[in-house]
Protein backbone atom coordinates (compact mmCIF):
# COMPACT_ATOMS: atom_id res chain seq x y z
CA UNK A 1 0.00 0.00 0.00
CA UNK A 2 1.44 3.02 -1.20
CA UNK A 3 1.85 5.88 2.15
CA UNK A 4 -0.70 8.84 1.97
CA UNK A 5 2.52 10.67 2.31
CA UNK A 6 3.59 10.33 -1.35
CA UNK A 7 0.82 12.84 -2.15
CA UNK A 8 2.44 15.49 0.43
CA UNK A 9 4.07 18.71 0.01
CA UNK A 10 6.59 18.83 2.71
CA UNK A 11 6.85 22.29 4.70
CA UNK A 12 9.62 23.65 6.79
CA UNK A 13 9.13 24.33 10.47
CA UNK A 14 9.44 28.26 9.76
CA UNK A 15 6.25 28.18 7.25
CA UNK A 16 2.83 28.14 7.49
CA UNK A 17 1.08 24.64 7.86
CA UNK A 18 -1.46 25.35 5.91
CA UNK A 19 -0.44 28.19 2.99
CA UNK A 20 -2.47 30.79 2.64
CA UNK A 21 -4.28 31.10 6.01
CA UNK A 22 -3.28 34.05 8.53
CA UNK A 23 -2.33 33.59 11.74
CA UNK A 24 -4.79 33.89 14.85
CA UNK A 25 -2.90 33.64 18.03
CA UNK A 26 -5.56 35.58 19.82
CA UNK A 27 -7.32 32.76 19.39
CA UNK A 28 -5.69 30.14 20.78
CA UNK A 29 -7.93 27.63 22.72
CA UNK A 30 -7.46 27.38 26.07
CA UNK A 31 -5.81 24.09 26.76
CA UNK A 32 -4.40 23.63 23.63
CA UNK A 33 -0.84 24.97 22.39
CA UNK A 34 0.25 25.40 18.63
CA UNK A 35 1.98 22.19 16.86
CA UNK A 36 4.00 24.49 15.08
CA UNK A 37 5.78 26.27 17.35
CA UNK A 38 6.96 23.21 19.54
CA UNK A 39 7.65 21.85 16.71
CA UNK A 40 10.13 24.26 15.81
CA UNK A 41 11.65 23.99 19.56
CA UNK A 42 11.89 20.39 18.40
CA UNK A 43 14.07 20.30 15.39
CA UNK A 44 10.87 18.57 13.92
CA UNK A 45 9.67 18.89 10.41
CA UNK A 46 6.11 19.07 9.53
CA UNK A 47 4.35 17.48 6.70
CA UNK A 48 0.47 18.72 5.65
CA UNK A 49 -1.86 16.73 4.23
CA UNK A 50 -4.49 19.02 2.88
CA UNK A 51 -6.98 16.24 1.71
CA UNK A 52 -7.34 14.29 5.01
CA UNK A 53 -6.30 17.61 6.83
CA UNK A 54 -3.25 15.77 8.95
CA UNK A 55 0.00 16.73 9.61
CA UNK A 56 2.95 14.02 9.67
CA UNK A 57 5.39 15.30 12.45
CA UNK A 58 8.92 13.61 12.30
CA UNK A 59 10.94 14.39 15.62
CA UNK A 60 14.96 15.25 15.12
CA UNK A 61 15.61 11.72 16.34
CA UNK A 62 13.31 9.81 13.91
CA UNK A 63 10.26 8.85 15.73
CA UNK A 64 7.12 9.74 13.78
CA UNK A 65 3.56 11.46 14.50
CA UNK A 66 0.28 11.66 12.80
CA UNK A 67 -2.05 14.04 14.15
CA UNK A 68 -5.33 14.78 12.25
CA UNK A 69 -7.95 18.08 12.62
CA UNK A 70 -11.02 16.73 14.34
CA UNK A 71 -10.05 13.98 15.51
CA UNK A 72 -8.80 12.59 19.57
CA UNK A 73 -6.93 9.50 17.91
CA UNK A 74 -3.32 9.97 16.59
CA UNK A 75 -0.80 7.69 15.73
CA UNK A 76 2.47 8.29 17.70
CA UNK A 77 5.90 6.45 17.42
CA UNK A 78 4.19 3.34 15.39
CA UNK A 79 1.49 3.32 18.47
CA UNK A 80 -2.31 4.18 18.32
CA UNK A 81 -3.26 7.05 20.70
CA UNK A 82 -5.98 9.18 22.22
CA UNK A 83 -6.37 12.70 23.48
CA UNK A 84 -8.57 14.07 25.89
CA UNK A 85 -9.70 16.53 23.46
CA UNK A 86 -9.73 17.00 20.04
CA UNK A 87 -7.06 18.10 17.65
CA UNK A 88 -7.77 21.43 16.42
CA UNK A 89 -7.33 24.35 13.60
CA UNK A 90 -6.98 28.12 14.22
CA UNK A 91 -6.36 30.35 11.61
CA UNK A 92 -3.91 28.42 9.67
CA UNK A 93 -2.21 26.01 13.02
CA UNK A 94 -2.83 23.31 14.12
CA UNK A 95 -3.66 22.53 18.13
CA UNK A 96 -2.80 19.88 20.30
CA UNK A 97 -4.06 19.40 23.32
CA UNK A 98 -1.52 20.17 26.37
CA UNK A 99 -1.11 16.66 27.68
CA UNK A 100 -0.66 15.46 24.45
CA UNK A 101 1.82 17.94 23.70
CA UNK A 102 3.10 16.51 26.78
CA UNK A 103 3.43 13.34 25.30
CA UNK A 104 4.82 14.28 21.88
CA UNK A 105 8.22 16.16 24.30
CA UNK A 106 8.73 12.98 25.77
CA UNK A 107 9.09 10.89 22.36
CA UNK A 108 11.32 13.95 21.62
CA UNK A 109 13.53 13.36 24.19
CA UNK A 110 14.57 9.32 23.34
CA UNK A 111 17.20 8.30 21.60
CA UNK A 112 19.19 11.70 22.54
CA UNK A 113 22.55 10.02 22.72
CA UNK A 114 24.33 10.11 19.58
CA UNK A 115 25.08 6.47 19.12
CA UNK A 116 21.15 5.96 19.03
CA UNK A 117 21.56 7.68 15.61
CA UNK A 118 20.13 4.88 13.18
CA UNK A 119 22.82 3.89 11.49
CA UNK A 120 22.07 4.59 7.03
CA UNK A 121 24.33 4.36 4.31
CA UNK A 122 23.84 4.57 0.32
CA UNK A 123 24.12 1.68 -2.64
CA UNK A 124 23.73 2.33 -5.97
CA UNK A 125 21.82 -0.19 -8.56
CA UNK A 126 23.88 -2.03 -11.75
CA UNK A 127 20.68 -2.45 -13.92
CA UNK A 128 17.03 -2.08 -13.52
CA UNK A 129 14.13 -4.34 -15.33
CA UNK A 130 11.92 -2.81 -18.18
CA UNK A 131 8.93 -0.82 -17.14
CA UNK A 132 5.44 -2.87 -16.35
CA UNK A 133 3.00 -1.88 -19.08
CA UNK A 134 0.61 -0.85 -16.82
CA UNK A 135 0.78 2.57 -15.58
CA UNK A 136 -0.01 4.17 -11.80
CA UNK A 137 1.11 2.06 -8.72
CA UNK A 138 1.21 -1.87 -10.48
CA UNK A 139 4.43 -3.23 -9.95
CA UNK A 140 4.88 -4.77 -6.75
CA UNK A 141 6.73 -7.55 -5.75
CA UNK A 142 10.09 -9.87 -7.14
CA UNK A 143 11.06 -12.92 -6.78
CA UNK A 144 14.63 -14.27 -7.91
CA UNK A 145 14.52 -18.15 -8.94
CA UNK A 146 17.83 -20.02 -9.37
CA UNK A 147 18.39 -22.02 -12.97
CA UNK A 148 19.94 -25.19 -11.47
CA UNK A 149 22.22 -25.10 -14.63
CA UNK A 150 23.66 -22.30 -15.41
CA UNK A 151 22.99 -19.72 -12.32
CA UNK A 152 23.49 -16.85 -15.39
CA UNK A 153 20.44 -17.51 -16.68
CA UNK A 154 18.58 -17.41 -13.35
CA UNK A 155 15.14 -15.09 -13.77
CA UNK A 156 13.58 -12.77 -11.94
CA UNK A 157 9.43 -13.30 -11.14
CA UNK A 158 7.50 -10.25 -10.54
CA UNK A 159 4.04 -9.32 -10.10
CA UNK A 160 2.26 -6.62 -12.23
CA UNK A 161 -1.13 -5.65 -10.42
CA UNK A 162 -2.25 -4.21 -13.22
CA UNK A 163 -2.53 -7.75 -14.62
CA UNK A 164 -0.29 -10.53 -14.48
CA UNK A 165 2.98 -12.21 -13.87
CA UNK A 166 6.50 -11.11 -15.36
CA UNK A 167 9.63 -13.05 -15.82
CA UNK A 168 13.14 -11.05 -16.69
CA UNK A 169 16.29 -12.47 -16.92
CA UNK A 170 19.36 -10.91 -14.99
CA UNK A 171 19.69 -7.72 -17.65
CA UNK A 172 16.57 -6.68 -16.75
CA UNK A 173 14.80 -8.02 -20.30
CA UNK A 174 11.64 -9.12 -19.94
CA UNK A 175 11.09 -12.26 -21.53
CA UNK A 176 7.39 -13.34 -20.71
CA UNK A 177 4.42 -12.04 -19.54
CA UNK A 178 1.96 -14.00 -17.91
CA UNK A 179 -1.58 -12.44 -18.01
CA UNK A 180 -3.29 -14.58 -15.25
CA UNK A 181 -4.58 -11.79 -13.42
CA UNK A 182 -4.29 -8.95 -11.11
CA UNK A 183 -1.36 -10.14 -9.13
CA UNK A 184 0.28 -8.94 -6.13
CA UNK A 185 2.83 -11.04 -4.34
CA UNK A 186 4.80 -13.95 -6.02
CA UNK A 187 7.26 -15.97 -3.95
CA UNK A 188 9.53 -19.31 -5.07
CA UNK A 189 9.92 -22.96 -3.62
CA UNK A 190 12.72 -25.96 -5.02
CA UNK A 191 11.93 -29.33 -4.88
CA UNK A 192 8.55 -29.75 -4.90
CA UNK A 193 7.66 -33.80 -5.66
CA UNK A 194 4.57 -33.69 -8.61
CA UNK A 195 3.95 -36.72 -10.84
CA UNK A 196 7.14 -38.40 -9.14
CA UNK A 197 9.31 -35.72 -9.96
CA UNK A 198 11.13 -32.68 -8.48
CA UNK A 199 9.90 -29.40 -9.51
CA UNK A 200 10.25 -25.77 -8.69
CA UNK A 201 7.31 -24.04 -7.88
CA UNK A 202 6.12 -20.10 -8.07
CA UNK A 203 3.14 -18.99 -6.16
CA UNK A 204 0.77 -15.60 -6.39
CA UNK A 205 -1.88 -14.36 -5.02
CA UNK A 206 -4.53 -13.39 -7.78
CA UNK A 207 -6.70 -10.04 -6.74
CA UNK A 208 -9.26 -10.89 -9.71
CA UNK A 209 -9.60 -14.32 -9.00
CA UNK A 210 -9.17 -14.28 -4.59
CA UNK A 211 -6.98 -16.76 -5.09
CA UNK A 212 -3.96 -18.89 -4.80
CA UNK A 213 -2.40 -19.27 -8.00
CA UNK A 214 0.73 -21.99 -8.53
CA UNK A 215 3.00 -22.79 -11.43
CA UNK A 216 6.10 -24.99 -12.25
CA UNK A 217 9.18 -22.88 -13.52
CA UNK A 218 10.80 -24.83 -16.54
CA UNK A 219 14.35 -26.04 -15.49
CA UNK A 220 15.82 -24.71 -18.58
CA UNK A 221 13.65 -21.65 -19.36
CA UNK A 222 12.20 -20.50 -16.31
CA UNK A 223 8.88 -20.41 -17.96
CA UNK A 224 5.80 -21.26 -16.20
CA UNK A 225 2.43 -23.54 -16.41
CA UNK A 226 -0.40 -22.93 -14.40
CA UNK A 227 -0.57 -26.91 -11.74
CA UNK A 228 -3.47 -26.15 -9.72
CA UNK A 229 -6.66 -28.37 -10.29
CA UNK A 230 -9.07 -26.65 -8.36
CA UNK A 231 -8.93 -23.07 -7.50
CA UNK A 232 -7.35 -22.58 -4.04
CA UNK A 233 -10.06 -19.63 -3.15
CA UNK A 234 -9.26 -17.39 0.21
CA UNK A 235 -12.34 -17.20 2.47
CA UNK A 236 -10.87 -13.49 3.00
CA UNK A 237 -12.24 -10.51 1.18
CA UNK A 238 -9.03 -9.78 -0.63
CA UNK A 239 -6.23 -11.96 -0.64
CA UNK A 240 -2.97 -9.90 -0.39
CA UNK A 241 0.46 -11.02 1.15
CA UNK A 242 2.13 -13.86 -0.09
CA UNK A 243 4.95 -16.24 0.83
CA UNK A 244 5.79 -20.36 0.28
CA UNK A 245 6.96 -22.43 2.95
CA UNK A 246 8.51 -25.42 2.68
CA UNK A 247 8.69 -27.45 5.97
CA UNK A 248 12.40 -29.38 6.27
CA UNK A 249 10.62 -31.66 9.26
CA UNK A 250 8.42 -32.90 7.07
CA UNK A 251 9.30 -31.58 3.28
CA UNK A 252 5.43 -30.67 3.28
CA UNK A 253 4.93 -27.45 1.32
CA UNK A 254 2.78 -24.58 2.17
CA UNK A 255 1.47 -21.35 0.84
CA UNK A 256 0.94 -18.73 3.23
CA UNK A 257 -1.35 -15.73 2.55
CA UNK A 258 -2.15 -12.15 3.99
CA UNK A 259 -5.35 -10.46 3.75
CA UNK A 260 -6.27 -6.70 3.80
CA UNK A 261 -7.73 -7.01 7.06
CA UNK A 262 -5.24 -8.70 8.83
CA UNK A 263 -6.07 -12.08 8.02
CA UNK A 264 -3.71 -15.14 7.92
CA UNK A 265 -4.44 -18.20 5.82
CA UNK A 266 -2.12 -21.58 5.64
CA UNK A 267 -2.78 -23.72 3.14
CA UNK A 268 -0.81 -27.31 2.64
CA UNK A 269 0.23 -28.24 -1.20
CA UNK A 270 -0.23 -32.12 -2.21
CA UNK A 271 0.35 -33.88 -5.61
CA UNK A 272 -3.29 -34.64 -6.21
CA UNK A 273 -1.92 -37.83 -8.33
CA UNK A 274 -2.87 -36.80 -11.95
CA UNK A 275 -0.30 -34.01 -12.22
CA UNK A 276 -1.85 -31.08 -10.46
CA UNK A 277 -1.74 -29.44 -7.11
CA UNK A 278 -4.56 -29.37 -4.50
CA UNK A 279 -4.89 -26.62 -1.54
CA UNK A 280 -5.71 -27.19 1.46
CA UNK A 281 -6.91 -24.95 4.61
CA UNK A 282 -4.83 -26.21 7.69
CA UNK A 283 -4.25 -23.18 9.41
CA UNK A 284 -5.44 -19.35 10.19
CA UNK A 285 -5.37 -16.28 12.64
CA UNK A 286 -6.08 -12.69 12.17
CA UNK A 287 -3.62 -9.39 12.88
CA UNK A 288 -4.73 -6.27 14.04
CA UNK A 289 -3.96 -4.39 11.02
CA UNK A 290 -3.89 -4.43 7.00
CA UNK A 291 -0.74 -6.84 6.44
CA UNK A 292 1.31 -7.47 3.38
CA UNK A 293 4.95 -8.19 3.57
CA UNK A 294 5.95 -11.78 4.79
CA UNK A 295 8.68 -14.08 4.24
CA UNK A 296 9.15 -17.98 5.76
CA UNK A 297 12.59 -19.09 6.86
CA UNK A 298 12.60 -22.67 6.18
CA UNK A 299 15.46 -23.59 7.89
CA UNK A 300 14.05 -21.99 11.39
CA UNK A 301 10.79 -23.28 10.32
CA UNK A 302 9.43 -19.22 11.18
CA UNK A 303 7.60 -16.64 9.51
CA UNK A 304 7.96 -12.86 9.45
CA UNK A 305 5.01 -11.20 9.01
CA UNK A 306 4.83 -7.09 8.28
CA UNK A 307 1.87 -5.10 10.14
CA UNK A 308 1.91 -2.40 7.75
CA UNK A 309 1.48 0.43 10.04
CA UNK A 310 3.07 -1.18 13.11
CA UNK A 311 5.26 -4.21 13.13
CA UNK A 312 7.21 -6.99 12.11
CA UNK A 313 5.98 -10.40 13.68
CA UNK A 314 7.81 -13.67 14.15
CA UNK A 315 5.69 -16.60 14.32
CA UNK A 316 6.29 -20.32 14.13
CA UNK A 317 5.69 -21.63 10.66
CA UNK A 318 4.26 -25.13 11.14
CA UNK A 319 0.19 -25.96 10.52
CA UNK A 320 -0.19 -26.57 14.33
CA UNK A 321 1.37 -23.98 15.84
CA UNK A 322 0.07 -21.04 18.28
CA UNK A 323 -1.58 -17.88 16.26
CA UNK A 324 0.48 -16.19 18.79
CA UNK A 325 3.74 -14.29 18.16
CA UNK A 326 6.93 -15.77 19.12
CA UNK A 327 8.41 -11.77 19.42
CA UNK A 328 7.98 -8.76 17.77
CA UNK A 329 11.24 -7.77 15.49
CA UNK A 330 10.96 -3.95 15.21
CA UNK A 331 8.04 -1.47 15.67
CA UNK A 332 7.31 1.44 13.13
CA UNK A 333 8.20 4.34 15.23
CA UNK A 334 9.73 6.05 11.74
CA UNK A 335 13.18 5.40 12.67
CA UNK A 336 14.56 1.97 11.55
CA UNK A 337 11.13 1.68 10.38
CA UNK A 338 8.29 4.02 8.91
CA UNK A 339 5.11 3.37 7.69
CA UNK A 340 4.29 1.40 5.87
CA UNK A 341 6.63 -2.03 6.38
CA UNK A 342 6.35 -3.43 3.03
CA UNK A 343 8.06 -5.75 1.60
CA UNK A 344 10.53 -8.95 3.58
CA UNK A 345 13.14 -11.31 2.46
CA UNK A 346 15.92 -13.31 3.75
CA UNK A 347 19.24 -13.81 2.80
CA UNK A 348 20.64 -17.14 3.83
CA UNK A 349 24.31 -17.63 5.39
CA UNK A 350 26.32 -19.92 6.32
CA UNK A 351 25.58 -22.35 9.30
CA UNK A 352 22.46 -20.54 10.03
CA UNK A 353 23.54 -16.97 9.94
CA UNK A 354 21.84 -14.29 7.32
CA UNK A 355 20.00 -11.35 7.36
CA UNK A 356 16.31 -10.41 7.59
CA UNK A 357 15.42 -7.47 5.34
CA UNK A 358 12.79 -5.19 4.82
CA UNK A 359 11.09 -2.50 3.49
CA UNK A 360 10.66 0.74 5.07
CA UNK A 361 8.63 2.56 2.66
CA UNK A 362 7.99 5.82 4.16
CA UNK A 363 11.33 7.07 4.52
CA UNK A 364 12.15 5.06 1.29
CA UNK A 365 15.41 2.99 2.66
CA UNK A 366 15.91 -1.09 4.19
CA UNK A 367 16.61 -2.07 7.15
CA UNK A 368 18.71 -5.33 8.24
CA UNK A 369 18.07 -7.41 11.00
CA UNK A 370 20.21 -10.80 12.01
CA UNK A 371 18.23 -13.80 10.86
CA UNK A 372 19.20 -16.45 14.06
CA UNK A 373 18.03 -15.85 17.22
CA UNK A 374 16.19 -12.02 18.59
CA UNK A 375 16.75 -10.68 14.98
CA UNK A 376 19.18 -8.00 16.14
CA UNK A 377 19.07 -4.74 14.37
CA UNK A 378 22.12 -4.22 12.24
CA UNK A 379 21.80 -1.07 10.13
CA UNK A 380 19.62 0.51 7.27
CA UNK A 381 20.25 1.17 3.66
CA UNK A 382 18.96 3.56 0.50
CA UNK A 383 19.30 2.85 -2.88
CA UNK A 384 20.50 5.89 -4.92
CA UNK A 385 20.73 6.75 -8.78
CA UNK A 386 23.97 5.03 -10.27
CA UNK A 387 25.17 7.12 -13.61
CA UNK A 388 22.80 4.61 -15.64
CA UNK A 389 19.98 3.52 -13.37
CA UNK A 390 17.64 5.77 -11.09
CA UNK A 391 17.42 4.98 -7.67
CA UNK A 392 14.45 3.52 -5.41
CA UNK A 393 11.76 5.34 -3.38
CA UNK A 394 8.66 3.88 -1.34
CA UNK A 395 9.35 0.41 -2.10
CA UNK A 396 7.15 -2.22 -2.09
CA UNK A 397 8.72 -5.78 -2.84
CA UNK A 398 11.92 -6.67 -2.29
CA UNK A 399 13.61 -10.04 -2.87
CA UNK A 400 17.42 -11.17 -2.17
CA UNK A 401 19.51 -14.56 -3.49
CA UNK A 402 23.10 -14.75 -1.82
CA UNK A 403 24.77 -16.94 -4.45
CA UNK A 404 26.93 -16.47 -7.39
CA UNK A 405 25.11 -15.55 -10.53
CA UNK A 406 27.41 -14.76 -13.27
CA UNK A 407 29.69 -12.19 -14.18
CA UNK A 408 27.39 -9.34 -13.11
CA UNK A 409 26.15 -10.85 -9.94
CA UNK A 410 28.92 -12.90 -8.65
CA UNK A 411 27.91 -12.53 -4.98
CA UNK A 412 23.99 -12.60 -5.46
CA UNK A 413 21.55 -10.25 -6.02
CA UNK A 414 19.08 -7.58 -4.11
CA UNK A 415 16.16 -6.56 -6.04
CA UNK A 416 13.27 -3.62 -4.85
CA UNK A 417 10.56 -2.16 -6.61
CA UNK A 418 10.91 1.09 -7.39
CA UNK A 419 7.89 3.48 -7.39
CA UNK A 420 9.01 6.16 -9.05
CA UNK A 421 10.91 5.05 -12.48
CA UNK A 422 12.64 7.70 -13.92
CA UNK A 423 14.89 8.08 -17.05
CA UNK A 424 16.60 11.17 -18.40
CA UNK A 425 14.01 12.79 -15.56
CA UNK A 426 11.59 11.68 -17.55
CA UNK A 427 9.08 9.52 -15.30
CA UNK A 428 8.08 6.11 -16.82
CA UNK A 429 5.83 2.92 -15.38
CA UNK A 430 7.25 1.45 -12.27
CA UNK A 431 10.27 -1.29 -12.34
CA UNK A 432 12.37 -3.10 -10.49
CA UNK A 433 16.20 -2.31 -9.59
CA UNK A 434 19.17 -4.68 -9.73
CA UNK A 435 22.02 -4.05 -6.83
CA UNK A 436 25.00 -6.14 -6.31
CA UNK A 437 24.99 -8.30 -3.02
CA UNK A 438 28.71 -7.30 -3.06
CA UNK A 439 27.67 -3.43 -3.15
CA UNK A 440 25.34 -3.44 0.09
CA UNK A 441 27.93 -6.23 2.13
CA UNK A 442 31.14 -3.82 1.64
CA UNK A 443 29.01 -0.77 2.06
CA UNK A 444 27.26 -1.39 5.63
CA UNK A 445 29.44 0.25 8.70
CA UNK A 446 30.44 -3.14 9.82
CA UNK A 447 30.57 -5.67 6.78
CA UNK A 448 27.92 -7.86 6.38
CA UNK A 449 28.90 -11.75 5.04
CA UNK A 450 29.20 -12.64 1.58
CA UNK A 451 28.39 -16.20 1.06
CA UNK A 452 27.51 -16.82 -2.52
CA UNK A 453 27.71 -20.47 -1.97
CA UNK A 454 24.20 -21.56 -0.18
CA UNK A 455 22.01 -22.72 -2.85
CA UNK A 456 18.42 -22.46 -1.89
CA UNK A 457 18.38 -26.04 -3.15
CA UNK A 458 20.10 -27.64 -0.01
CA UNK A 459 18.87 -25.79 3.32
CA UNK A 460 19.19 -27.07 6.14
CA UNK A 461 16.65 -28.13 8.87
CA UNK A 462 17.68 -25.98 12.25
CA UNK A 463 14.43 -25.74 13.84
CA UNK A 464 14.87 -27.07 17.20
CA UNK A 465 11.17 -27.01 17.99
Amino acid sequence: MKATRLALLTILIGTLIAPGMTHAAEAQPSGYAPLRTLADTMGATITWDSDDKSALVKLKNGIVGTFTVGEKQYRLAGQTGEADHEIKMVGGDIYLPAKLLTTLKAENSKYADPKDAVPTYKVTPSAETEAVEDGDDTADDPAIWLNPVNPENSRILATNKGGGILVYDLEGKQLQNFKVGKMNNVDIRYGFTLGGKKIDIAGATNRTNNTVDIFAIDGVSGTLTNVVNKPIKSSMKEVYGFSLYHSLKTDKFYALVLGKEGEFEQYELTDNGSGKIDGKLVRQFKLATQSEGMVADDEYGTVYIAEEDHAIWKYEAEPDSSSEPLRRVDIADGRRLQDDIEGLTLYYGKDGKGYLMASSQGNSSYAIYERQGDNAYISNFTISASPTVDGTSVTDGIDVLGYGLGKNFPHGIFVAQDDENLQNDKKLNQNFKLVPWERIATGAPTPLTIDDGINPRELVNRSTR
